[in-house]
């Protein structure tokens, strides 16, 4: 409180966590842009996968892999971002059942930003959670 009755305000503000870098982009990015790794995780389901059908309204025929294990349908989530290899070392210890697909991508460096730095995005590379 000051003299006259006002509260004071904080003099500093708290920075909310981020998990963007600033990192130096190598020569093959665009002006503007940041190299990012997209992840996409899939989930398996208990359906099996099948062929398509020869004729309409019958099933087609399981699929089955090279090892003549029978492949299952799954359903991909949205996808995550991350700048470092650690971080997605991370992803893979925090979701060992899913089917990982990593693709290096480049994005505007506010857009990048904005989804490395989304809640979501932030809770999926926390260490020990899900």
């Amino acid at each position: 409180m000051t003299n006259d009755g006002l509260a004071k305000t904080a003099k500093a503000t708290t920075l909310a966590p981020t998990m963007y870098q600033e990192i130096e982009q190598e020569e093959n990015v665009a002006r503007g842009n940041v190299a990012i790794t997209q992840i996409i995780a899939y989930d398996a389901t208990k359906k099996p996968r099948r062929q398509l059908p020869e004729k309409d309204g019958t099933l087609g025929e399981i699929k089955k892999d090279r090892d003549g294990n029978t492949l299952y349908e799954e359903i991909g989530r949205a996808p995550y971002f991350c700048q470092e290899v650690e971080d997605a070392m991370v992803f893979k210890e925090n979701n060992p059942d899913a089917r990982l697909e990593t693709f290096n991508i480049q994005l505007r460096k506010r857009t990048a930003i904005k989804y490395i730095d989304s809640p979501r995005n932030m809770k999926a590379f926390s260490k020990g959670d899900k």
